[in-house]
């Protein structure tokens, strides 16, 4: 068996079948290969190095990543450039939740917010023929200014209705109260062109407990004849309450 001395660390070695005889082991052999490229590597960039670029001067191999040699030739350079100290002050308006939105179809400003607080989902100003006639025939009077013509005791009895929603979150709910209810109700005021003065009319209101009032959904309890009569009797009672005169009539009977 042959005895040999490995390149890299110089120490004597028994030379077995299938090696080359220069290295005593795998990691000899790496290590000498890499600086063998390292050097290769650095005579090639030493002919044709980087310069500073502020000076000129040849940036050695451990630098040639670098634009400038030294810390002072970057200042040099980059102190040339004008540039502003310190953040650009922007104005900022001061933050709301409430937007003006532009109505498309009406080409008018609305709020987002509804005076409650809760959000506007649609425009205020589009509405439809069902939702005006709704708004027009809801009740807008005050039933303790017709004492003879209601049952005011239901009222101390079991009190108003008021909805568990969102809008009362924080005040008391009662679902078993009294709500105002339409003898001849808006969706068959709406469905038969009846005019919706006659349906807000306070001759067309009962009042009743409002699980009721559900049940009884759409339901009409009085003929619109029987109605009309009932409204006719109920203003002439209440204007001679008010003026003491009759109401004007068209007729010429005096």
């Amino acid at each position: 068996m042959n005895t040999l001395n490995c390149q890299q660390c110089n120490l004597s070695f028994t030379l077995t079948p299938g090696s080359f005889g220069k290295f005593c082991s795998l990691s000899c052999g790496s290590v000498f290969n890499g600086l063998l490229r390292r050097t290769k590597t650095i005579s090639k960039y030493e002919s044709n190095p980087k310069h500073c670029n502020t000076c000129n001067n040849v940036l050695p191999y451990s630098k040639r990543k670098n634009k400038f040699c030294s810390h002072s030739c970057s200042a040099k350079t980059t102190n040339l450039v004008e540039r502003k100290r310190g953040p650009t002050a922007k104005e900022k308006a001061p933050f709301t939740k409430i937007k003006f939105i532009l109505c498309e179809k009406t080409n008018q400003y609305y709020l987002n917010t509804n005076p409650d607080g809760s959000r506007r989902r649609a425009s205020p100003y589009v509405k439809t023929d069902k939702e005006k006639y709704y708004a027009s025939a809801r009740f807008k009077f005050n039933v303790y200014h017709y004492p003879d013509e209601f049952d005011l005791s239901l009222i101390e009895r079991y009190g108003w209705y008021t909805c568990p929603g969102k809008k009362r979150k924080n005040e008391l709910k009662n679902i078993h109260g009294i709500s105002r209810d339409h003898i001849i109700s808006v969706s068959y005021g709406f469905a038969n062109g009846i005019d919706p003065k006659i349906i807000a009319h306070p001759a067309n209101c009962k009042l009743m407990l409002h699980s009721e009032n559900k049940i009884k959904h759409n339901k009409c309890d009085m003929s619109i004849k029987d109605l009309i009569e009932k409204i006719k009797t109920w203003d002439k009672k209440y204007t001679e309450q008010v003026t003491g005169f009759e109401p004007a009539t068209n007729s010429l009977e005096g």
